[in-house]
């Protein structure tokens, strides 16, 4: 339910939104104001009273109404602001209690008196625990979670007096509608989401304690080492302690192109598959069976250079197109870039984005020679091998 802190600060750290909203919807009790909060149709005739729709969730009007609410961010907020990231939480809370209040008043002008006129959160809890369209693995013996917020719309009325059954059960419609993806022209973009997430207040927002920002899951400001499906989960024990050079070159060697260097793994306390690497082309925090993939392939493009003619000290260098991915290469020729540039660039990085960076950059020259693999050039026409 806690969040880790950022390094250097003590851990653990509360969810931001969640917890922001427990000391709003105290600190309005407190001062008296769930009755301004009221959702009454007939006051949202006055455009000044417009807000009620949105902020009828933060007021309440009776104790228990108030304590039921406080009690359920913990248990249900937190660990949805964790699965969802602050941002979108919010978002989410936002759009629900917006949708359950408009179909609160769209019910009461039909002539259901009883669907509107209270104040609560319980109506958002129960949208955002019907809304949940992505769950993790329940336990065995647990209730299905599609039974969770009727359970919940059931046992509300006999615990509080608001807000309404009928508001309730507007909140809990908002949450259906929202999983079965409504409001999916709504939410918020990847994009919008990542630049919201790098702006300077959510930035320091993230670093701060003891209430923390939580970055969406998968997003760039989550760095935490993951581990891919079906791996072993990480123990300690000793670190396999790799060789300075993975790839010692001996004297008869074939130069290899600028970025193919060794990378060594660094042990961070788990099996071969916590194993971050470091080095050129490895981002902090890869994973194994990923630097594998990359060793793999980078040991392939060594075994090429071996294969190929001799080459002198003032030869140019011949480079085999076999050398690298294909498919890595075709993405960059449809970018519109060089073959041999191309072949340059991913035989020095072994990542698409790497050799965008450096064709882009101007690094690439054109000092090597490409050829189709053990024998001729790319093209007919272009010298041969010496």
């Amino acid at each position: 339910m806690h969040a880790r802190g950022p390094p250097g600060l003590p851990t653990p750290a509360l969810p931001l939104a969640s917890s922001v909203l427990m000391l709003l919807m105290s600190a309005l009790w407190l001062l008296g104001a769930g009755p301004s909060l009221v959702l009454a149709p007939e006051l949202l005739l006055d455009p000044r009273q417009a807000h009620r729709l949105l902020t009828h969730a933060l007021g309440h009007t009776a104790l228990p109404g108030l304590l039921l609410s406080l009690l359920l961010l913990p248990t249900l907020g937190w660990q949805q602001e964790r699965h969802l990231g602050t941002l979108r939480f919010l978002h989410a809370s936002s759009l629900l209690a917006l949708a359950s209040g408009l179909l609160a008043v769209l019910l009461a002008g039909l002539g259901l008196s009883g669907a509107a006129g209270g104040c609560g959160y319980m109506p958002v809890h129960l949208a955002m625990l019907a809304g949940q369209g992505s769950r993790p693995r329940r336990p065995r013996g647990a209730l299905p979670a599609w039974l969770l917020p009727w359970l919940l719309l059931a046992l509300t009325p006999l615990l509080s007096s608001e807000p309404p059954f009928l508001q309730l059960f507007c909140g809990l419609l908002a949450g259906l509608a929202y999983a079965a993806g409504a409001f999916r022209w709504l939410e918020l973009s990847e994009w919008r989401l990542q630049a919201l997430q790098e702006g300077v207040l959510c930035r320091a927002l993230a670093g701060c304690w003891p209430l923390r920002l939580l970055p969406a899951p998968g997003g760039p400001a989550e760095l935490p080492v993951t581990h891919p499906a079906g791996a072993r989960p990480p123990t300690p024990g000793p670190p396999h302690m790799a060789s300075p050079s993975l790839w010692p070159l001996s004297e008869g060697s074939a130069p290899i192109p600028p970025g193919l260097r060794p990378v060594q793994p660094l042990w961070e306390g788990s099996s071969e598959a916590g194993l971050t690497w470091s080095g050129p082309g490895f981002p902090p925090g890869t994973p194994l069976w990923a630097a594998l993939d990359q060793q793999m392939l980078q040991e392939g493009i060594e075994a090429s250079l071996l294969e190929g003619p001799a080459q002198g000290p003032d030869s140019p260098l011949w480079l085999p197109k076999s050398s690298v991915s294909s498919l890595r290469l075709q993405q960059l020729e449809r970018m519109g870039f060089p073959t041999e540039q191309a072949v340059v660039a991913l035989a020095a990085t072994g990542r698409v984005e790497g050799a965008v960076a450096l064709l882009v950059g101007g690094e690439v020259g054109t000092e090597a020679l490409v050829t189709q693999g053990r024998g001729g050039p790319a093209h007919p026409e272009g010298p041969g091998p010496p």
